[in-house]
């Protein structure tokens, strides 16, 4: 019978879950700013009001532009230096992003007399914690899903799914204290940079954790680590089970071809085939 270690499992999901708790506070603190941030680095352009949108707008969803980064480099990323590295230079890029875009006149000019200057670094720092947000998506319930038991690996993953609609929840009233403390007047000049900065707060607990959490079984093996693999799931499921899925884990790296067939029919004609079908209807 397999002997989970319910404790150190929850433990290393919760920290897997905070990279989701991230991407739902980086999408939803941005809406506590918006008015702010129209005021400080577009309003003064004195542009159309066409173009004044356009701008607001893609100043507000720019991280999104980060995210399509983020996501296409997720798996090369996860790939080269771990489930763990990648979630690392995740959390990097939620801190640096949250200063940066909290504060863009730094290194640049004295903070808040840069007025529309501002924006273009700005709008850099929304990108770069869209890559983060990206990154987070993909190797947060890939961590998961790799570290867990298979009868309750779905359950699991599915608490990466909750942790982003409570970072989303959490920002809201976090925008809302940071509001509370002054007027409009004092929200324009310095609550919308706490809106932004306190992000920094849930990725530094992040970065921390992440630093005493092992990484994935399967990057282990793929890499050619199986004993510290066996050590990891040792942990998790006891030794046999850990025997047994280090075996499995083996046996679904090893890809068969024919000589004959190209890497492109490498998993069959069927599954080819049905692709093709898919795409047609």
């Amino acid at each position: 019978m397999t002997q989970n270690n319910t404790s150190l499992i929850t433990g290393l999901t919760f920290v897997a879950t905070l990279g989701g708790l991230l991407f739902g506070y980086d999408t939803a603190v941005i809406s506590g700013a918006v008015s702010s941030i129209d005021a400080n680095f577009i309003d003064p352009l004195h542009l159309s009001e066409t173009a004044r949108s356009s701008l607001s707008g893609w100043t507000v969803s720019s991280a999104l532009f980060g995210c399509i980064i983020g996501a296409v480099i997720a798996g090369w990323v996860s790939n080269a230096i771990g489930r763990k590295g990648g979630m690392l230079v995740a959390g990097v890029l939620f801190l640096l992003s949250a200063m940066g875009s909290a504060y863009p006149e730094i290194g640049l000019g004295p903070i808040g007399a840069m007025g529309p200057k501002a924006l273009t670094p700005f709008i850099f720092y929304r990108i770069l914690c869209g890559v983060g947000v990206g990154i987070a998506s993909m190797l947060s319930p890939l961590y998961i899903a790799e570290i867990a038991p298979s009868q309750i690996r779905g359950r699991l993953v599915s608490f990466n799914q909750l942790s982003i609609v409570l970072g989303m929840l959490l920002v809201y009233f976090v925008n809302w204290a940071i509001a509370s403390q002054g007027d409009d007047a004092w929200i324009r000049t310095t609550g919308w940079r706490l809106m932004l900065a306190s992000e920094a707060i849930p990725a530094l607990l992040f970065l921390a954790l992440l630093l005493l959490v092992p990484d994935t079984p399967r990057w282990l093996v793929m890499n050619g680590r199986s004993e510290k693999a066996l050590v990891v799931l040792t942990r998790l499921v006891g030794i046999d089970e850990a025997r047994a899925t280090i075996a499995e884990i083996e046996s679904t790296l090893v890809v068969r071809t024919h000589p004959s067939v190209a890497p492109l029919f490498a998993f069959g004609s069927l599954v080819i085939g049905a692709g093709i079908l898919l795409s047609v209807f």
